[in-house]
């Protein structure tokens, strides 16, 4: 049996931040990870906040900024929202994973790919995955919205999803490559949004609904169609998956097993936004795990806990969405509307939220946003 410290099902955002972090602690640290590349059969559509795209400072070609937001009612009219130097970032997504995995295995983490582990058991304070020929002293949990690892540990498990579907093009015309376009639709995406991501290469479209909806991909491509022109366009990948929006689980550690990600529900409830936290929880877990293991720390979980998000107003405001769901006529009037665009402005400009001060106070000081509806 191969010893190690730390071991993480998944090399995803989380899996690979921890390993990363864990390895240049000093940590014997490995990632199994089942697909043959963590970049391969992507379900994000991988688009970057801007607090996630300075932790990774990625190259150049796997990235391209998007300045603000374009936000459409269902009758097709939009505005256009921003903010004075926050951007979001598009990416090459499975490049991106392949980066973050040379980065892990460049701090000294073992990440071992086509690698399906399913059998888990505690052996004194070990835990032993037999299937992979590793005992290990602490394990992270990475592998995604239906956890094997919280199953098989007792954890809790997500319940509440969006059910999202994507496709990527080529020859898309007549789009705004520097915004960000999201499409308000009670009826085609209810519970949640439409978009379109100009991304690197690539023009991103998909659609999310709340479960038991499904995505009618078709139909939106249909509806946005007399927007934007799709005469040349042509796919060339599609991609679909759930997204947990249930919350932080109440349950997600146990004695040396922690989840992280969407394993743990650690995905905003209302804009389903999971890739910074991932990735600043991962990074976070692997120097506190490492910490605990090298007994500078008696608790890896309290070490981290004031930064695991609460959710509290996204919350209140997914159970909203998903009980009182707006109709589209109350969209259509809301996009006029000065204080519906403030909100907006907030959710989409500062992951902190509604009820962050200093969020609004750069709202109100230093936003902007379009002073007419257009279209």
């Amino acid at each position: 049996m191969e010893q190690n410290d730390i071991t993480i099902i998944g090399a995803g955002f989380a899996g690979l931040a921890c390993a990363r972090r864990a390895a240049s602690q000093g940590m014997r640290t490995a990632v199994l990870e089942r697909k043959p590349c963590p970049g391969a059969n992507i379900r994000t559509t991988g688009i970057l906040v801007k607090e996630a795209a300075d932790l990774l400072n990625l190259p150049s070609h796997l990235s391209r900024h998007i300045s603000g937001v374009r936000l459409y009612s269902p009758n097709g009219k939009w505005i256009d929202l921003s903010s004075p130097g926050y951007s979001f970032v598009a990416t090459d997504t499975p490049g991106m994973m392949r980066w973050l995995m040379q980065k892990a295995e460049s701090a000294g983490a073992e990440v071992r790919l086509s690698q399906n582990v399913s059998q888990f058991q505690m052996e004194e304070s070990n835990v032993l995955l037999p299937e992979a020929g590793i005992i290990s002293r602490f394990l992270v949990g990475c592998d995604g919205a239906r956890s094997n690892v919280a199953r098989k540990f007792g954890l809790s498990s997500n319940r509440d999803f969006l059910m999202g579907a994507e496709a990527e093009y080529v020859g898309i015309d007549g789009l705004e490559q520097d915004k960000l376009h999201v499409f308000l639709d009670s009826k085609l995406a209810p519970g949640y949004i439409g978009w379109i991501v100009p991304g690197v290469g690539i023009s991103q479209v998909g659609i999310a609904v709340r479960s038991p909806h499904k995505p009618d991909l078709r139909a939106f491509e249909a509806k946005i169609a007399k927007l934007i022109d799709f005469s040349k366009a042509k796919v060339i990948g599609r991609r679909g998956g759930l997204i947990p929006c249930g919350g932080v689980l109440k349950h997600w550690y146990t004695d040396r097993v922690m989840l992280l990600g969407d394993a743990a529900g650690m995905v905003s409830p209302l804009t389903a936004g999971g890739i910074y936290p991932s990735l600043e929880l991962g990074a976070n877990a692997g120097i506190s795990i490492s910490h605990y293991l090298q007994g500078k720390i008696s608790d890896p979980v309290e070490d981290i806990l004031a930064m695991v998000p609460r959710y509290g107003v996204k919350g209140m405001m997914r159970w909203s969405m998903d009980h009182l769901s707006p109709p589209n006529a109350l969209y259509n009037l809301a996009l006029g509307n000065p204080v519906f665009r403030r909100i907006a402005q907030v959710l989409f400009f500062h992951h902190r939220g509604l009820f962050c001060a200093q969020a609004w106070k750069d709202i109100l000081h230093m936003g902007n946003t379009s002073a007419d509806v257009t279209g």
